[in-house]
């Protein structure tokens, strides 16, 4: 087996580490770059969490107050954000930010969630 970072064959047993939110088996030099997991129950409870976040988001239906977009873009200056900085602080990229705020796009259930804590706003009807 080979080491995904660097290419080099890997003799013994691989370590598994997390690379954002990316589980890669690695040498032992590039273990420092990323968090070393305990593979088995790393991935089971990751995997346990998406399938409880993805029936979350289905069950859970919410309809957006109008001009949703403008009350964000509104409130993120009126705090003295970027796009990019909010972005940074909810997880997503200013691209997205960007299409939300021009109500381009809805945002899914949990980056609304960011979004609403984050600007301590209430964009749900």
């Amino acid at each position: 087996m080979n080491c995904e970072i660097c290419g080099k064959p890997i003799y013994g047993k691989p370590i598994t580490i997390e690379v954002d939110g990316a589980y890669l088996k690695v040498c032992d030099e590039c273990a420092k770059y990323g968090k070393i997991v305990h593979e088995k129950r790393k991935f089971e409870s990751k995997n346990e969490n998406a399938l409880k976040a993805s029936r979350y988001q289905t069950e859970d239906e919410y309809e957006l107050v109008d001009g949703y977009g403008r009350i964000i873009k509104e409130m993120r200056e009126k705090m003295n954000l970027t796009q990019e900085e909010l972005g940074r602080k909810i997880g997503i990229k200013p691209s997205l930010l960007a299409k939300i705020e021009q109500e381009k796009i809805l945002p899914d259930y949990q980056t609304l969630r960011k979004i609403e804590f984050s600007l301590k706003v209430k964009l749900r009807k």
